[in-house]
């Protein structure tokens, strides 16, 4: 979905407020934030690695989580590979 400009900067104030928050509970208030917004969405990428993950995949993978962007990996077979 798309969200409108006013609808995003009604999230964004709160997200902001909540990734700015002081305490011990900030991380719950940043993912009760990324929910309100995290609805109704369409997947737009996916990715397939097999076996030993590739340079730059797990700094990239962690860029994209402190982005807010979920991510799942799914294995297949080995545990060994998954992360």
């Amino acid at each position: 979905r798309e969200l409108d400009p006013n609808e995003y900067t009604s999230w964004n104030a709160k997200y902001e407020t909540a990734a700015t928050y002081i305490g011990e509970d900030r991380d719950d208030r940043i993912a009760k934030t990324a929910e309100l917004v995290e609805d109704r969405m369409d997947c737009v990428g996916f990715t397939a690695i097999e076996d030993k993950l590739q340079d730059g995949v797990p700094e990239t993978i962690e860029l994209l989580l402190r982005a807010g962007i979920k991510v799942w990996v799914i294995t297949g077979d080995k545990l060994e590979t998954a992360i």
